[in-house]
């Protein structure tokens, strides 16, 4: 059963209509209204931030400072988590993507390293993969396979699976694993157990999500498992953790995720939360901080006992 807090902000949600955001961003064509390009100042009091302007795009990089390592007495971790953000591929940075950020790198003593990616429907995902794959393959050089981590939330961990996916089929190395918050799967929302699943669901619809996949798959098919990575093959991209919500309406392709993969005999760390929302890991619930021991054992086992 969902805690008062979350039951509360379902409300909030619903009363303010979060739903339909997608379909009035495409309406009005506001692209890019309310995200936050700039972390906000208070992140500085706990980590340094990095940035790397290219000609495609920004990536932050972040770091707990120097005196929490002293406090704590504890060496710099070794471990680096390319971290792809979420927001249907139309949306950056949110308030809850840098204080999530900020909580890793503080907690796991850690490297982050956050793309700010091309975004439709000025690009697609074309233009996504030619920033990001360089990025993954220079980590790969540099911070070795066992020491980084992919992860990603919403449209971003369906990204982070299709960029494993592509790396394999290039024969590169593997990260350590892939931990998926809340998943985009597969664009086309063709699932039938989707539909029934909408008027649960109190931040994502349907016709605006398919807005967003159309505008970021351009001319290409859909069903390329570059957008819809339900579509292509996981064996040998390690281990994989998923992190969902029954009042997701991902949830639908998730499980069939998991059914996918236990036929083809790919173990997968599958955490489905009853009642809980789109990405609920990000916000400030009592769910959430349980999911989040989780994430930190999954990263770190040594220093954090799995709840």
């Amino acid at each position: 059963m969902a805690s008062t807090v979350s039951k509360i902000l379902d409300t909030i949600l619903r009363t303010l209509h979060v739903k339909n955001s997608f379909e009035k961003i495409f309406s009005r064509r506001d692209f890019g209204k309310g995200d936050l390009k700039e972390p906000p100042k208070n992140l500085y009091n706990s980590v340094t931030i990095d940035r790397i302007e290219e000609k495609n795009g920004t990536t932050f990089i972040l770091k707990p400072k120097d005196k929490q390592n002293e406090v704590n007495k504890v060496e710099m971790s070794s471990k680096q988590i390319l971290y792809l953000h979420g927001g249907g591929y139309i949306h950056g940075f949110n308030l809850l993507h840098w204080q999530f950020l900020k909580t890793l790198a503080v907690d796991l003593n850690c490297t982050i390293i956050a793309p700010e990616y091309p975004l439709a429907p000025e690009f697609t995902f074309h233009d996504s993969f030619e920033m990001v794959i360089p990025l993954y393959k220079k980590l790969i050089d540099e911070a070795g396979s066992d020491n980084l981590i992919l992860m990603g939330d919403s449209s971003g961990g369906g990204f982070a699976l299709a960029l494993a996916q592509k790396m394999d089929q290039e024969k590169y190395s593997m990260a350590q694993q892939l931990i998926l918050i809340s998943p985009w799967l597969d664009i086309t929302l063709k699932n039938k157990d989707i539909a029934p699943l909408d008027s649960q669901d109190p931040i994502l619809g349907i016709k605006g999500l398919r807005k967003a996949g159309k505008a970021y798959a351009g001319e290409s098919d859909p069903e390329n498992y570059l957008l819809s990575p339900i579509n292509g093959n996981c064996e040998g991209l390690g281990k994989i953790s998923i992190f969902i919500g029954t009042k997701d309406i991902l949830v639908a392709d998730t499980r069939k995720f998991k059914k996918m993969m236990d036929e083809k005999g790919i173990k997968i760390n599958y955490f489905e939360y009853d009642d809980m929302l789109h990405v609920w890991p990000l916000f400030n619930l009592p769910e959430s901080k349980l999911a989040l021991k989780q994430i930190k054992y999954l990263i770190d086992p040594e220093n954090f006992k799995e709840i």
